[in-house]
């Protein structure tokens, strides 16, 4: 099935299942909420995967699209939506209460990893920019207004070139689709985003010669040092690769399907399992779980705690460790001078 074809058929048979919203335990035993990015990104996508298969093992589920993570993350942490699809810079960012976030998250909870999203400046193919240091005095979007915890990363990924704001003429955006609009008018030179989107491919066929996208500065180690829990990935051409014509390295982000300690434990051990033992299904109908395995949905890193149903499931399944378990420690810690309620 074609993801495309996969996320407009889900759209309309999600849209029957009806539009609450989780929030407490009562209603998470009849329908699940997966807040997601808007239509035509990777988070999307794989979202509107997600519900298809929680629905088809008998859970009403259905996706609710916001502009950005950072909309929806609040609600998470108040339990207003029951799941949500976040990079781990979000994770890092709102449970220690560090900026954009103006206090700290501690109800936030993961199950697991779902997919790697790998992210760099996007150009246009006919300019002549190829390395992030080619974006000095160039219009860059930075800051999207309704994804704020972004901009670390990619104020991070322009210092690999060597880059800070005063370097170039930064642009803020509401969102994805406005900057992905701008670079199609001319109106930026440069905008961050995920490889192969939805989103850009629309730009990529709307533009006579195509799009192209960035390579990393010689710095590579600023980026993890400016964004923990990134890391520097390699991306090379292949049949189904737009705007990558030659090896490229890029920031790899973990996407994770996060929720709240509001969900019973018996709510997200269900879960977590359901997507566990079908992630052979998911890898089929979602291209962004490619190269992943089920056991990746358990990394030891993860940057805020696992929720303790996805633990007591991932103890059941042989995938918790010792790294695993003094990771849940320390962060456990963290939110200890704040209980959740």
């Amino acid at each position: 099935m074609r993801p495309t074809i996969l996320v407009l058929g889900l759209t309309a048979a999600l849209a029957v299942a009806g539009c609450g919203d989780g929030s407490d335990g009562g209603a998470l035993s009849e329908q699940i909420t997966i807040a997601a990015n808007p239509a035509g990104t990777h988070v999307y996508t794989v979202a509107a995967g997600l519900a298809k298969l929680i629905q088809e093992q008998g859970r009403r589920a259905t996706i609710r699209p916001f502009q950005g993570s950072s909309v929806y993350l609040p609600m998470l942490q108040r339990g207003d939506v029951a799941l949500g699809l976040n990079t781990n810079i979000d994770g890092y960012l709102s449970f220690r209460g560090l900026p954009p976030y103006d206090a700290p998250m501690r109800n936030l909870r993961t199950l697991g990893m779902i997919f790697p999203l790998n992210i760099q400046f996007m150009v246009r193919a006919d300019s002549d920019l190829y390395r992030i240091e080619d974006l000095r005095g160039r219009r860059v979007a930075v800051t999207f207004r309704a994804n704020a915890a972004l901009e670390q990363l990619h104020r991070g990924i322009l210092a690999t070139g060597g880059l800070d704001l005063d370097d170039i003429e930064p642009l803020t955006v509401a969102g994805l689709p406005e900057a992905m609009t701008a670079l199609q008018e001319g109106r930026a030179d440069a905008v961050p985003t995920g490889l192969n989107t939805a989103l850009s491919l629309q730009v990529n066929s709307a533009l006579s010669d195509g799009v192209r996208y960035l390579t990393m500065g010689a710095d590579e180690a600023r980026l993890a040092e400016i964004m923990p829990g990134t890391r520097v990935v390699t991306i090379t051409p292949g049949p189904n690769t737009v705007g990558v014509s030659a090896p490229i390295r890029v920031a790899g982000v973990p996407d994770m399907l996060n929720t709240g300690v509001h969900m019973s434990d018996e709510v997200a051990y269900e879960i977590i399992g359901t997507i566990h033992s079908n992630f052979a299904t998911l890898q089929r109908d979602l291209p962004q779980l490619a190269g992943m395995t089920a056991a990746d949905l358990a990394p030891s890193d993860n940057m805020h705690p696992y929720h303790a149903g996805a633990v007591r499931y991932y103890r059941e399944a042989g995938l918790w460790t010792d790294a695993h378990e003094a990771n849940q420690t320390a962060l456990l810690g963290l939110a200890a001078p704040e209980a959740a309620p």
